[in-house]
């Protein structure tokens, strides 16, 4: 008898057995709203494997069946699968418009989400179980599939990242050096995983522990935590930003290496952005992180954030404000009961 799965861990490298690298042979699965799912995607854009890996966006609400698809003709999809966005649109738009009485199962074509085109799968689900029938872990994005095995290869968003970074160098456009970007580089991966495992639970799932606390005390507790740990990551970018005007005159300069560690984009600056990007708009008001708000009292992390957003289009290009917004206020009601989506900050991200 086959033993139950639990994740997928697998990895792609020229020496694996069965995941090796080729152009449009893998496919990623992700969902807009999901702070998670987005690493993935931001990764496939900063490292340039838009058009090596196809993608498919779900529709933004997480019902009691999953993450699901919209159904479509797959030749609808055309070449939207590898556009930046997977060719939803409403990325890159720093507003969000008004909701009106919008269904949770709302279904515009390239607006509420895409569809799967290799198997015209209906939910997320439905690949789990083509690529295990004996798997048991939660129906989660994103998913790194593989099209020539009909096999997940990789759940988890952290290794997902790097599999995106070192996995497809080769197809990479040599003449394209920011593509080269080294997002773990050897020398930093020991410094950069320790960080990583702190930011985890302080930071990206710190949020979630305020805002599902279910006790006054307990609220107020993992409220202190959260911005004990947000007023260190403002401390690093504030040490970060001096040492770089020291050796920096203009502001051009400086933020064309203000990162959270080196003088690029590393993947602790992705973990860290899907969080930050949506803080004010979502936390703060969802998740009742109204303590203290980004972009009014982190000036470093904010001018970080705005930095990445209007400077990087692999991060502008990568969020939807509304597919965001819809996903926490629709799918986790806790005390907004009546899922009311906020229309403001009137602006998702200040301009930098």
């Amino acid at each position: 008898m086959s033993k139950d799965i639990v994740s997928f861990n697998d990895t792609i490298s020229p020496d694996h057995p069965i995941y090796k690298p080729e152009k449009g042979r893998y496919w990623l699965y992700i969902g807009g709203g999901c702070p998670y799912a987005s690493r993935a995607l931001i990764a496939r854009a900063v490292k340039g494997l838009n058009n090596i890996i196809g993608v498919s966006v779900t529709q933004w609400m997480l019902g009691d069946e999953g993450w699901k698809f919209l159904q479509a003709d797959p030749k609808e999809m055309g070449d939207n699968a590898y556009k930046v966005d997977g060719g939803v649109r409403g990325f890159k738009d720093d507003t969000s418009g008004p909701i009106g009485d919008l269904p949770d199962d709302s279904s515009r074509l390239f607006i509420d989400g895409s569809f799967d085109p290799n198997y015209g799968v209906k939910c997320v689900k439905e690949l789990y179980m083509i690529s295990n029938k004996n798997y048991k872990g939660s129906f989660s994005v994103p998913i790194l599939w593989d099209l020539k095995t009909k096999t997940i290869v990789n759940n988890d968003s952290g290794e997902i990242i790097r599999i995106l970074n070192s996995s497809f160098n080769e197809f990479i456009d040599p003449q394209d050096a920011e593509k080269n970007v080294d997002l773990a580089p050897k020398e930093l991966t020991k410094e950069l995983d320790a960080y990583n495992q702190w930011l985890g639970p302080n930071i990206n799932y710190g949020v979630y522990k305020v805002g599902l606390a279910k006790s006054q005390s307990l609220f107020e507790e993992e409220t202190i935590t959260l911005y004990k740990a947000l007023d260190e990551v403002e401390n690093k970018l504030k040490l970060r930003y001096e040492k770089l005007s020291k050796e920096h005159n203009s502001e051009k300069e400086i933020l064309k290496r203000f990162y959270l560690f080196v003088d690029h984009i590393t993947d602790a600056d992705i973990r860290l952005f899907t969080t930050m990007i949506r803080f004010d708009p979502v936390y703060s008001y969802h998740f009742t992180c109204n303590y203290k708000l980004i972009r009014s009292d982190y000036p470093f992390i904010s001018k970080w954030l705005k930095n990445l957003y209007w400077n990087r289009s692999g991060f502008r290009e990568t969020t939807n404000f509304e597919h965001i917004k819809l996903f926490y206020t629709r799918s986790r009601k806790l005390r907004n009961t009546l899922s009311l989506t906020p229309l403001g900050p009137e602006h998702d991200i200040p301009r930098l």
